[in-house]
């Protein structure tokens, strides 16, 4: 879990990108655009996320950020038998999965658009995201996409 800014052109300002993938699969489990990002933002997005996906085992990875270290968000992982894992401060390589992806968006996309809004910029990051999951190979995936991978480790069986 990670939070990337977003210049948005048209207001002249940063928005927040946050967003948590999955390292196995590489997949974007979810991803929130705002003005501004805290800890009841980081608590809905949880939330919604987890109930799609199972949070059985799982170990979420942050930076040392005021939205992650709240005692809200932390409690909320504790009760959802959740590790929480914090970067060393100023040590990107400690989350270098969603660095990678944060880095491709930027290249592939922020750096080819001039976004008009918040919104004209969420509607551009869903639809990459979306093509980034599905369609998008990876050659440390042995050329597969972050979806077929996940749904072979998570769906074995038709």
């Amino acid at each position: 879990m990670d939070i990337k800014y977003v210049h948005v052109h048209g207001t002249g300002r940063n928005a927040l990108l946050l967003t948590v993938i999955d390292i196995y699969s590489r997949k974007v489990l979810i991803h929130m655009l705002r003005n501004s990002i805290k800890k009841g933002d980081v608590l809905v997005m949880l939330s919604l996320m987890l109930m799609e996906y199972r949070a059985e085992g799982m170990t979420l990875r942050n930076d040392n950020g005021s939205q992650f270290i709240a005692g809200a968000v932390r409690q909320y992982l504790k009760d959802k038998r959740i590790l929480q894992e914090f970067s060393h401060v100023a040590t990107p390589e400690d989350n270098a999965y969603i660095e990678a992806l944060h880095s491709n968006l930027q290249r592939e996309v922020m750096d080819r658009f001039e976004f008009d809004s918040i919104y004209h910029a969420q509607m551009i990051i869903d639809r990459y995201y979306k093509w980034y999951n599905e369609k998008r190979r990876h050659g440390s995936l042995s050329g597969k996409t972050p979806e077929t991978v996940w749904n072979k480790y998570f769906n074995p069986f038709p």
